[in-house]
């Protein structure tokens, strides 16, 4: 067989929200969501919409994880389906994709890329009259220097388009650049579960500055470096916390012992045992050359913790609003320090601003993300 299907046990499911999830005149439409492997942060989501009952749901996987994933999670309780990928890379290429869908035979198909796998469900969709979506986590930043092939894909997929999904303004802007009517375009949040995040007091915390990520340049963990070196000149009792892991780590952990910057190194933690280190830091540091999204911003807001990024975050501008809940600032080490130094010295700006993250990271939640889908699902049909 070519696929597996995942049944878990039954579990008891918590409809607390879930009622607000309505599928207007669909009799047992069968949906079904193709993407490239299980995220922590759509687990709930996929559960919710497989709780509805005025629809079947179903997901198909390319694989169970990508090279740079160390996710470990729990999968929800929804039908589910691997793919037997033996490609190690991000470029799914899977032709039985084709079987499956035609023994599931879903009447609204949704994508979320356009590796082959899922150019070839876009392709089964049109030579069997179904309705299809497309759903991107990418904004018109992070696409604008795509290759014109990149960029004529999409323009010939879209016009086959019934419904489009994005989780931000950025991605709605990628979408209208092509021509995409605003009232086709939907959002579902990228989110995570914000009760699981503690908040203490902003004042009292060990911690001023906090990185989270992978170790690598896309993720610049030497800016946040050199970022905490200028600041220690300034302020003498800084203290940082870093998580995450990656090829630059012994770089990055040399510079800060050579340039004596007290910190706490906890290397990688999984998404349980994350949780609890974002209400340990004053701010959270956010600098990157491409994050489509960056649900790293949803865990500090959710942990009353200010985020300073820049414009290359799809966060920002969106979950993230400059002088509100934090800060959007050019990659700048000066401009970043100026700012720091604000909220450091300035405990009652410091508490507005972290108060204003867990007011404003709560409708980016599981449930609006599975209505986003509802109601793209709703137009499609």
């Amino acid at each position: 067989m070519s696929w597996i299907i995942t049944n878990l046990p039954e579990v008891k499911r918590n409809r607390t929200g879930a009622s607000t999830l309505k599928l207007i005149s669909m009799n047992k439409t069968h949906v079904v969501y193709l993407t490239n492997v299980p995220a922590p942060y759509r687990e709930r989501m996929h559960e919710l919409l497989e709780e509805e009952n005025d629809y079947k749901y179903s997901v198909i996987y390319c694989t169970k994880l990508e090279p740079n994933r160390t996710w470990k999670l729990e999968y929800g309780n929804y039908p589910k389906y691997f793919l037997s990928e033996a490609s190690r890379t991000f470029k799914h290429n899977n032709l039985n994709v084709w079987k499956l869908l035609k023994s599931l035979n879903p009447d609204v198909l949704i994508i979320t890329g356009f590796n082959p796998t899922m150019l070839y469900g876009f392709i089964w969709s049109l030579l069997n009259n179904k309705r299809f979506l497309v759903s991107l986590d990418g904004t018109y930043d992070s696409e604008k220097e795509y290759s014109l092939l990149h960029k004529l894909v999409r323009k010939i997929v879209f016009r086959f388009t019934d419904a489009f999904l994005g989780p931000s303004n950025g991605s709605s802007q990628l979408f209208r650049s092509y021509g995409v009517k605003p009232s086709a375009i939907f959002k579902s949040s990228l989110c995570v579960d914000n009760s699981k995040f503690e908040v203490s007091d902003i004042r009292e915390r060990e911690f001023d500055i906090m990185f989270s990520g992978q170790m690598i340049a896309r993720k610049m963990p030497h800016f946040f470096v050199d970022v905490a070196i200028k600041l220690k000149a300034k302020y003498p009792s800084l203290r940082i916390l870093m998580v995450g892991d990656g090829p630059q780590k012994e770089e990055i952990l040399s510079k800060l012992t050579d340039n004596k910057i007290s910190f706490l190194f906890t290397g990688f933690l999984d998404q349980q045992s994350l949780f609890p280190y974002y209400s340990k830091s004053k701010l959270f540091l956010f600098p990157t050359l491409h994050d489509p999204w960056g649900i790293v911003a949803n865990e500090a807001c959710a942990s009353g913790t200010p985020v300073i990024t820049c414009s290359n975050a799809g966060a920002a501008d969106d979950l993230v609003l400059n002088n509100i809940n934090g800060y959007i600032l050019p990659l700048e080490v000066d401009i970043w320090v100026e700012n720091i130094l604000k909220l450091l010295e300035n405990e009652d700006l410091l508490e507005t601003f972290s108060s204003n993250a867990v007011k404003m990271v709560q409708p980016y939640n599981h449930v609006q993300a599975a209505q986003g889908i509802i109601s793209a699902v709703e137009y499609a049909v």
